[in-house]
């Protein structure tokens, strides 16, 4: 009997990307029971650098660069990324293949005794880094002390517990993914806080002239989320941002329609605009990318300097 042939996979090293990892190989194993998969481990600058907050960082792609160059130089056959991290353009010679189910894209708004954000006490201190966050939630507590937050989702629990704040935000995704849910009440509506693009979402990357390797991630791709993310996607490029201010789009497909809802603000100022869609899912990149231009224009109007 011939040996199976192999497919290295590329991952980040922290125990939240490995886990997600494993979970994916587990979808890619079962739909091709012929081939035996690697999981290798690449650090990255996002690993790495942990005493930064990631809107210091001049450039995107902190947490995929690694990854995408192990894929171009053949060190690895597929990479798995977090959606969120993977910046609205990537290299030549690299293509995002398959979009596996969705998991919960909501944040999670975390206290040592449960209290929901509307019960914290005056001038609470939060953990986040997010701007996205910061200016949605300030928006719903003025009196909000953001304190930044780096580290796993282990590390980020220790220190509220430990008192270094009162709340920390994390995505209900990871925890999920880990195995240790938060409680449906600490779980914030997408209407409160609009989730980062692509949050809750996988991507699996190839080089884009492997069509055997496409053909065979393909198998484990689902087409709503697949519809979903492009249109979200399609908003961040035409926007052009990442994570350096307010910015987020979350779309959910209802059979033939797409709806997406979506956010663009000054950090500085704590000004925004929400806009949101309903189209055919036909139509929803064009429709996205439509919807940042009159986003965009908005704020040149407002006078809601975004890019600052």
């Amino acid at each position: 009997m011939s040996p199976k042939k192999k497919l290295i996979v590329a991952t980040r090293p922290s125990l939240l990307a490995y886990t997600q990892t494993m979970q994916t190989v587990e979808l890619l194993q079962k739909a091709n029971p012929d081939i035996e998969f690697e999981v290798k481990k690449f650090s990255t600058q996002g690993d790495r650098v942990l005493n930064r907050s990631l809107t210091e960082f001049g450039t995107t792609g902190l947490f995929v660069k690694e990854l995408e160059h192990a894929l171009l130089e053949g060190e690895a056959d597929i990479a798995v990324h977090s959606l969120k991290d993977v910046p609205s353009f990537h290299p030549e010679g690299l293509k995002l293949v398959a979009y596996p189910e969705r998991e919960d894209s909501r944040d999670a708004f975390l206290t040592r005794d449960g209290q929901l954000i509307e019960d914290m006490p005056e001038g609470f201190v939060l953990g986040t880094g997010s701007p996205r966050r910061r200016v949605q939630l300030a928006h719903i507590r003025p009196d909000i002390e953001f304190k930044e937050i780096r580290g796993n989702i282990d590390t980020r629990k220790q220190k509220l517990m430990d008192g270094e704040y009162d709340a920390i935000i994390l995505a209900a995704a990871g925890m999920n993914r880990m195995g240790n849910p938060a409680s449906e009440d600490c779980l914030l509506d997408v209407d409160m806080c609009i989730p980062a693009i692509g949050q809750g979402a996988i991507a699996i990357e190839t080089r884009s002239d492997d069509a055997e390797t496409i053909a065979r991630v393909a198998r484990v791709n689902h087409k709503p989320t697949e519809l979903a993310v492009l249109a979200e996607r399609a908003f961040m490029a035409e926007i052009e941002g990442g994570c350096k201010f307010p910015l987020a789009a979350h779309a959910v497909v209802d059979g033939n329609l797409l709806n997406m809802i979506a956010i663009v603000g000054d950090l500085k100022s704590g000004d925004f605009i929400v806009e949101s869609i309903e189209v055919p899912v036909e139509d929803s990149v064009a429709k996205s990318a439509e919807l940042a231009k009159k986003m965009k224009a908005a704020c040149a109007e407002k006078g809601i300097n975004f890019y600052l």
